[in-house]
């Protein structure tokens, strides 16, 4: 498969769609194997640390974060507590990767009311950036931990469940998590939802670390108003203790999770922040799908997310839990005609197509808006990633972490093989699997060459006792039509099958590799018809197709697809000539191939090789 970037070549080769023969161009040789591109990160709790108090406005102030209040160089994410004081105007504060300006609302705020929430937050150069969307306000930023690679605690995702519920003053309180709710004794934090029930006074609860007292403040309330939001806090002993700054209250205390040292659980992939769904939210729970949007794939045990509602009807609370479970757990209170927001870490379950968490307002409705930020993988399956390589690489040094693996079976055209197949199947076959995608696929380059092709059916009969073809087009006669470009694709298919070296085609998906570099007719319904034999042929055989391209050649060369096309419903693999996966991923929620069809991989290059990132 050529090398995405290559879409630019193609933007102006659209007037060459013609039967003008083009073959494949080579594509850069490989270099030596780029490190692991999403092995994810673990957590290392600290004891809560201030690393930015001063006044913001408008405008992105950027706050350094690596190296300083116990954050290494290379950490990817931080999770910071952040604090809005005093602002002058009604707005909303937005804290991001340095850089970028995403359009999410960590919190909102009425002039004059001081709020905190929790955020984690992918690092870029080190640091973050924070504003507010008017006036200006105190911004309080205080760092409870970090993520990054290496050395670390993983993190098991939980069935929310209370732990605790006591009544809290100014006095610390000892909370013991270890024992409860699925925590273990070697637990190193714990993700808690924390409710600070009717307080008697203004002020602030404090959870921190056993024994520690730092000045930071979970969250703000005024006396009378009970407020929730998310905390994640180091354990001493199995223990956290909390406290208020003024006068009592009832806390309660909902784990969603904990870290550990445990070689079983999940690590963390930053993402840069993605908006996966605006909707309506009642007292019956809504299913949120998060796996194959905003670029969370279907391996994710648990994602990260900031949900803000909007005009809200009445006077209630938001929950937030995995699907299927309603657990009595208030990720956020809010009154009518209110909009606040809420960091949640929540379970997702469900098949690797469709994971999913829930939520619902326990009164009236609201509009609802998910960022996600980031998610938990499987901390065993390697990178996450898969590769794809073929003729272009023979002799290469290949990747060692690749999660699946994609092999060109043809040697640039059509027609052709791979001289470096069997050896490239070996390497492919050595990939640690891990995620939703089979762990060894194949793709097959395609074309329609019409009146260039060496050989050109004129019947529907195969050479070579071969068989005939079922033809949907009826009979091919010789013409340069949909009946012959149909047999042309079969035939294509059943060489690809039978004489390149492919022991078992039934092993297998394979990938329909569809690129203007090819020979294409200019009409766009005989290339159609070309790929459906192609897809026709392999999936008699009994196996797997799909289909690659980028949104531009595909309508160039094949149009609209009918839904009575067997093509219509196969999966879409994007090739989006991105050199990060954060932009892989994002394009996971992008256009499809056909309009029934899914997206389940998409290709961006790093160190000289094409990866692939998993949708599903």
């Amino acid at each position: 498969m050529p090398f995405v970037s290559r879409v630019v070549t193609a933007l102006l080769a659209v007037s060459a769609l013609t039967t003008a023969a083009v073959g494949l161009a080579p594509a850069e040789r490989a270099v030596a194997a780029p490190t692991a591109t999403a092995s994810g990160s673990r957590y290392t709790p600290l004891d809560t640390a201030r690393v930015f108090d001063g006044t913001v406005g408008t405008t992105p102030v950027v706050v350094p974060i690596t190296g300083r209040v116990g954050v290494p160089a290379n950490a990817t994410a931080v999770v910071v507590n952040v604090e809005t004081e005093a602002p002058t105007a009604a707005g909303y504060v937005r804290i991001t990767p340095a850089g970028t300006d995403a359009r999410v609302a960590l919190q909102e705020f009425p002039a004059g009311r001081t709020i905190s929430n929790l955020a984690t937050v992918k690092l870029a150069s080190g640091g973050v950036q924070v504003k507010v969307s008017a006036g200006s306000a105190r911004i309080l930023l205080d760092v409870s931990g970090y993520y990054a690679a290496g050395s670390g605690s993983t993190f098991t995702p939980l069935p929310t469940v209370r732990v605790a519920s006591p009544t809290v003053g100014t006095t610390p309180v000892p909370v013991q998590f270890a024992g409860k709710g699925g925590v273990p004794a070697d637990a190193t934090a714990v993700v808690v939802n924390v409710e600070t029930n009717a307080p008697t006074a203004d002020g602030y609860t404090r959870l921190t670390p056993l024994g520690r007292d730092a000045s930071v403040a979970t969250q703000e309330f005024s006396a009378g108003r009970t407020v929730s939001n998310l905390a994640i806090v180091r354990l001493v002993d199995g223990s956290a203790q909390v406290r208020l700054s003024q006068g009592t209250a009832t806390v309660f205390m909902d784990v969603a999770g904990y870290y550990s040292a445990s070689s079983t659980g999940s690590v963390f992939v930053p993402l840069d922040t993605t908006r996966i769904e605006t909707a309506t939210l009642g007292d019956t729970p809504r299913t949120v799908r998060a796996t194959g949007t905003g670029g969370v794939p279907g391996t994710a045990t648990a994602v990260v997310a900031n949900v803000e509602v909007q005009g809200t009807s009445a006077d209630g609370y938001l929950r937030v839990t995995p699907a299927g479970q309603d657990a009595s757990v208030a990720a956020q209170v809010f009154r009518a005609r209110e909009e606040v927001s809420a960091a949640v870490i929540t379970k997702v379950t469900g098949s690797t197509a469709a994971r999913a968490f829930q939520a619902k307002v326990s009164r009236g409705t609201a509009v609802d808006y998910v960022d996600v930020s980031g998610y938990f993988l499987d901390g065993t399956s390697a990178s996450g990633t898969g590769v794809d390589v073929s003729w272009p690489q023979c002799g290469s040094s290949f990747p060692t972490d690749a999660a699946f693996a994609v092999v060109g079976v043809n040697g640039g055209l059509a027609n052709t093989t791979n001289p470096c197949l069997s050896s490239q199947l070996g390497w492919a076959a050595q990939s640690s699997g891990g995620t939703s995608q089979p762990t060894v696929q194949l793709y097959v380059n395609t074309a329609n060459p019409g009146r260039q092709a060496s050989v050109w059916p004129t019947s529907n009969t195969l050479p070579n006792g071969g068989g005939t073809v079922p033809n949907p087009y009826g009979t091919c006669t010789g013409g340069y039509d949909a009946a012959c470009s149909y047999v042309y694709g079969w035939t294509r298919a059943v060489e690809d099958a039978t004489i390149r070296g492919v022991t078992d085609p039934t092993a297998y998906r394979w990938w329909l590799d569809v690129e203007t570099e090819g020979t294409w007719q200019t009409d766009r319904s005989q290339n159609r018809a070309d790929l459906e034999g192609m897809a026709a042929a392999l999936t008699s055989r009994g196996a797997q197709v799909g289909l690659y391209s980028t949104t531009f050649q595909w309508t160039s060369i094949v149009g609209t697809v009918p839904t009575s096309s067997p093509l219509y419903r196969l999966p879409s693999w994007i090739a989006t000539g991105a050199p990060t996966l954060a932009a892989a991923q994002q394009a996971c929620s992008g256009t499809s191939l056909t309009g029934g069809s899914r997206i389940e991989m998409t290709q961006y290059v790093v160190g000289g090789f094409d990866r692939n990132a998993s949708c599903v």
